[in-house]
């Protein structure tokens, strides 16, 4: 064969190789995430993680409904068997411990497990959080006592009746991330034992948070789910969701970063968080602000964690109904008001007229 007509060969050859060979030069496109029954995802996540974040969306009605879903459900208290709260105050472990697993006990006294948290507003007051410790008890009553779910209360002690100033307040405060570590780190993973864990979602995210301070001994043991709760902007939500008709409800979605739903999520017009809505220091850059705010969209987005979980449209999404304590019993009002003084907070204005019947949605 002449040497042209060989040159010309072993070069169609090289380019035929070229086009068929893998281009590592450029990135594939993405898959969508999958989608699972989230009771199912999230017990399927146990396999692989000994802690799964609930990132609480504070006041979500659904989100709360379904932490009693998976408490409830039998695999639960089998494989996993321990809950970790936001919204317990640790001093009234006993208390709730007695509750939980059976006992009697008197309706004041077994309300200090969720009035006494210094880090709630001016306490907790949405009935679902509540009735979480109502479904352990149920659940608990099924079962013998050596395989019953145990409820850990993760915000730190505090003596309200020594508190008197927001400075006596300050250093319980501080160990608001502090004290649940030691507790997940102590009796969670140091027994090599699983929790679900239900938190704010921001619990989640820097290094000196709950999340940053168990995974500097224990880097990958969380899962986080941060729930779906739709985007400022309504038009947004409509078109986002509806690609998720087909999604079993509730579903866990996984996950969001690398997938194509990532994308979808990032569109310059929507937002999870109300543009303007977040006081930076005078000090802080335009660029660095910039940075913060994008790094909380995609905290509050599902981008940052490892699951979404996608409770349905964000126009049938509601507020939990609210106990009514805080305004039928005076002197629990009484006290309750002074703890929102001592922390500088505003007089208490919670009332009837802001805890109607009807569910009110989360999304105007």
């Amino acid at each position: 064969m002449p040497l042209n007509k060989i040159r010309l060969t072993f070069l169609s050859i090289c380019l035929a190789l070229i086009l068929v060979a893998p281009q590592s030069g450029k990135s594939q496109a993405a898959a969508p995430p999958e989608v699972k029954p989230a009771i199912d995802g999230i017990m399927a996540a146990f396999q692989s993680h000994p802690l799964v974040g609930m990132g609480d969306y504070h006041g979500l009605a659904q989100e709360e409904d379904f932490y009693a879903s998976i408490i409830r459900d039998p695999r639960f208290a089998r494989d996993v068997g321990n809950v970790v709260v936001e919204f317990g105050e640790a001093s009234s472990q006993p208390i709730a411990d007695r509750f939980v697993n059976g006992e009697e006990v008197p309706y004041a006294e077994l309300r200090k497990v969720w009035s006494n948290p210094v880090g709630w507003i001016p306490t907790v007051t949405a009935q679902g959080l509540i009735n979480v410790f109502a479904a352990i008890r149920d659940a608990n009553l099924m079962l013998p006592p050596d395989q019953r779910i145990h409820v850990w209360l993760g915000d730190p002690p505090m003596d309200w009746s020594k508190v008197k100033t927001q400075a006596d307040a300050r250093p319980v405060l501080a160990q608001r991330d502090s004290y649940p570590a030691g507790i997940i780190e102590r009796d969670i993973l140091g027994k090599g034992k699983k929790a679900l864990v239900i938190y704010g979602t921001f619990h989640y995210y820097a290094d000196d948070s709950l999340w940053g301070l168990v995974s500097k001994a224990h880097p990958g043991a969380f899962f986080r789910v941060t729930p779906y709760t739709g985007f400022v902007e309504n038009s947004c939500s409509e078109a986002i969701e509806k690609q998720f008709s087909a999604w079993p409800l509730p579903a866990l979605v996984m996950p969001v970063r690398g997938t194509t739903l990532e994308a979808q999520i990032h569109r310059a017009d929507c937002h999870f968080i109300a543009p303007g809505s977040i006081n930076f220091a005078p000090s802080m850059s335009p660029e660095d602000a910039a940075k913060r705010v994008a790094g909380l969209e995609d905290q509050s987005s599902g981008i940052a964690g490892e699951a979404l979980l996608y409770l349905g449209p964000a126009s049938s999404l509601t507020l939990s109904s609210l106990s009514p304590d805080i305004y039928l019993d005076a002197e629990y009002r009484a006290e309750i008001a002074r703890h929102n003084l001592v922390r500088g907070f505003p007089p208490l204005k919670l009332g009837v007229a802001s805890n109607p019947a009807t569910p009110k949605r989360l999304r105007p």
